[in-house]
């Protein structure tokens, strides 16, 4: 009777774990199938980040050290890094691209007063925050003829002049050989000018003005110009 109820207990025990390991399998299963159908998952997450804050700091470290650093001398003594808003993959977003079939010329102002000439290639429409957004991209009159195909996007939103530089932002994306890209803000990077006033720098055009707070990428210069 003993080595009965033993053995019942064992197989008890055997069938539970068996039905536990099952279980725990199901679950994983519906965790995985929910968040890929979810949007981005963990893993994707922390590698976005990852890769994010590696740019960021090589980026510190060209400022800091490179003779082609865009901070003057003084500044290069006292800076320690760059000012960035957290990385936020929700600021990583796909975007349907439409390439003009006829690029538009057009005079863009620059923060030092002058114009130059710019074209109108394309433009990127997406969602974020819930809003659909719409900019355009240029690129600089002949840089096209020169092989490149990288795509200049200029924005302002509300925290500019607040949180972020008041002349706005930029993104360099590669032009998609389709009619869809990822727009990453979380990229999104200063002129040159916000650093130092010998540079001449685009404003991006009013078209390009985004309804809402991007706080993603980078904020203001913490050091300032002197």
């Amino acid at each position: 009777m003993g080595t009965h109820c033993n053995l019942l207990g064992m197989c008890w025990r055997r069938e539970t774990r068996t039905m536990l390991r099952q279980w725990l399998v199901c679950m994983g299963m519906m965790f995985f199938l929910v968040s890929c159908g979810s949007g981005p998952n963990r893993l994707e997450i922390l590698q976005h980040k990852k890769e994010t804050l590696a740019a960021r700091k090589d980026k510190d470290k060209f400022f800091k050290t490179s003779k082609d650093s865009p901070l003057l001398n003084e500044q290069q003594w006292k800076f320690k890094e760059l000012s960035y808003f957290p990385v936020d993959i929700a600021f990583k977003v796909m975007a349907h691209y439409e390439r003009l079939p006829s690029p538009v010329e057009f005079r863009i102002q620059t923060s030092t007063g002058h114009e130059r000439v710019y074209v109108t290639i394309g433009r990127f429409d997406f969602t974020l925050g819930n809003k659909k957004m719409s900019l355009f991209a240029y690129h600089e009159k002949g840089q096209g003829a020169s092989g490149r195909n990288s795509l200049f996007v200029p924005f302002t939103d509300l925290t500019t002049g607040k949180e972020t530089y008041g002349a706005g932002r930029y993104l360099d994306v590669e032009e998609p050989p389709g009619d869809s890209t990822v727009l990453d803000f979380n990229l999104a990077y200063n002129p040159y000018c916000a650093y130092n006033y010998n540079f001449s720098c685009p404003i991006p055009p009013s078209e390009n003005r985004l309804g809402l707070e991007v706080k993603a990428g980078e904020k203001l210069f913490p050091l300032g110009q002197p």
